[in-house]
């Protein structure tokens, strides 16, 4: 957080924060309309993202979908993130109104599941993925249930990274980076704290187990398994999708998981299941530039 700032840094935020202002006058759906666009324009003109996310589609839906419809997906992915990234900015600067008009757009579904899962343990292990907009699902659940922690990546840009934090730690989600992140984690947990736990990302052969994603064979991070069962804390599913109206989005946390008396394989691979569910549901929602099965399928990106 401390690096020296460039003038590169200081033109990126400031576009960030004309943009922003240029999203508070306009109305939403607009504003989102025109996210989409620029999310079309980037599937058009950046042919090595495209075409990651195309093989990673055919790889994993084989002959189930076409190629017409794989390529709907495709398009419809880079609309989305296109829509995501024009969410991001029109919630910067969040202030407490701006709060309540974003929790009013989304709806929650299975509340009952994580209000079954904390009657067990004061905080809980939140099951998600690169899908639908993570952060409003974060922020929403902190400002509503309990103080989340997530482990992310940090920025490239420090200044923007601040800007995250600021919005993010002002509704009680609290960043902490993979570097050094999982001590302050487990500490949080056992305060009474939850936790986030992105497990779709690619892991390397050292940090990750061999699992089926998608019936293909990839390497997965047991992290979920070794913390719910060495503290004995309940996981439960979260993922949020958007709906029709662009505009609002669904909540829905699904039962806990069971993972008693399963190995570790067994337990992450359930995990896998539950995020392919949850992917197979609405594909265009999900990350799908992620080289997700480089590890064991290289050969497929070459």
């Amino acid at each position: 957080m401390n690096k020296p700032q460039n003038s590169g840094n200081y033109i990126a935020l400031l576009l960030l924060f004309i943009f922003n202002l240029i999203s508070r006058i306009i109305p939403l759906k607009l504003w989102l309309f025109f996210g989409k666009i620029f999310g079309l324009f980037f599937y058009l003109v950046d042919p090595n993202h495209r075409k990651i996310v195309l093989i990673n589609l055919r790889f994993a839906y084989g002959k189930e979908k076409n190629e017409k419809e794989l390529k709907a997906i495709a398009i419809s992915n880079f609309m989305h993130y296109g829509m995501m990234g024009f969410e991001w900015i029109h919630m910067m600067r969040l202030t407490r109104k701006g709060m309540d008009k974003l929790k009013s757009r989304i709806r929650v579904e299975g509340e009952e599941h994580l209000i079954a899962a904390r009657k067990k343990n004061p905080s809980v292990i939140i099951l998600s993925a690169h899908f639908g907009n993570w952060e409003y699902a974060h922020l929403y659940f902190a400002d509503t249930f309990n103080r989340l922690n997530f482990i992310v990546r940090m920025i490239d840009n420090p200044l923007i990274e601040k800007e995250r934090v600021f919005n993010n730690e002002n509704f009680g989600v609290g960043i902490l980076y993979k570097e050094n992140g999982l001590r302050p984690a487990i500490k949080k947990l056992k305060n009474g704290e939850d936790l986030v736990i992105f497990s779709d990302r690619k892991a390397n052969l050292r940090e990750g187990i061999p699992c089926h994603f998608f019936n293909q064979k990839a390497s997965t991070i047991p992290l979920i398994f070794s913390l719910a069962s060495k503290y004995h804390i309940p996981v439960v599913p979260m993922f949020i999708y958007r709906t029709k109206d662009v505009t609002k989005h669904r909540l829905v946390f699904f039962p806990e998981m069971n993972i008693e008396g399963l190995d570790m394989t067994q337990a992450t691979q359930l995990q896998n299941d539950t995020i392919e569910k949850a992917i197979r549901e609405q594909p265009e929602l999900w990350l799908w530039i992620h080289r997700k099965w480089k590890c064991y399928h290289e050969e497929i990106y070459s």
